[in-house]
């Protein structure tokens, strides 16, 4: 199967115009952590995984399992997409060209990324902002009514997010990046509750964070070795000229 990739859904679903939710490593880790956690705390099952060659070899276990690098979830019509290491620059693409398809296969109502923005001075900000790129009028108009997000009206975004955003737009699906303040190199377990907390407002479960919160040390030394990891693909890709317009800074 050398360069193949492919979702495989091993629980049938019977979602109808769903919500999608990306939590891809990128800055921060921010979309890692929040919806790590969401899925924990509100109790959503996998229902199928990426199959690719595309990632190093790495054994992932949780509770006594063996699982996959990249994994989808879902609960009551709502889907979250989790990986446990950064999508490679070899074959970034491709492996985006397979998670598009899969959400378009979805008809979803909406698409949604959540990311981290670099901030220098992220240690001083006790209410770090967030920021939302919409992919559509529709998804223009759900940030309109949404309070404490602000349209990121100029910038440049870099790595999959960006190249998924891309895609969700060019499909003509309604997606929406929310991307939060955050450090750029160092796991944001802060960053990562104040986008849950943001999600209600687009009909979301709410979830607590104040345990997110409590245990932010711990996080961080959970994720620490995913982050420099995300870090050195991050370098990669803004080291390819034609790689330029897909990156997140």
């Amino acid at each position: 199967m050398i360069g193949k990739n492919m979702i495989i859904e091993e629980v049938k679903t019977d979602s109808e115009r769903p919500i999608i939710l990306e939590g891809l490593p990128d800055t921060g880790l921010v979309g890692t952590i929040s919806l790590s956690h969401y899925l924990v705390k509100l109790g959503f099952k996998r229902t199928g995984y990426l199959q690719t060659d595309r990632f190093p070899p790495m054994l992932v276990i949780r509770d006594g399992k063996i699982g996959d690098i990249l994994e989808i979830y879902y609960k009551d019509n709502v889907y979250i997409i989790r990986s446990e290491l950064p999508i490679p620059q070899e074959g970034a693409q491709e492996m985006v060209e397979e998670i598009v398809n899969w959400v378009k296969g979805k008809n979803p109502r909406l698409f949604l990324s959540l990311g981290g923005i670099p901030n220098p001075y992220r240690i001083d900000i006790a209410d770090p902002k967030v920021y939302a790129v919409p992919t559509s009028e529709e998804a223009l108009a759900i940030v309109s009514k949404m309070k404490d997000v602000e349209i990121l009206s100029d910038g440049l975004l870099f790595g999959p997010k960006a190249l998924i955003l891309k895609k969700i737009e060019r499909l003509k699906i309604n997606g929406l990046g929310l991307f939060v303040q955050s450090y750029l190199n160092y796991p944001d377990p802060g960053s990562a509750a104040k986008v849950l907390t943001i999600l209600p407002q687009i009909g979301l479960e709410k979830v607590e964070v104040d345990s997110l919160i409590a245990s932010a040390e711990e996080v961080r030394m959970q994720y620490r070795e995913l982050m420099r990891r995300t870090d050195e693909e991050a370098r990669r890709m803004r080291q390819v000229p034609s790689m330029a317009e897909q990156s997140l800074v």
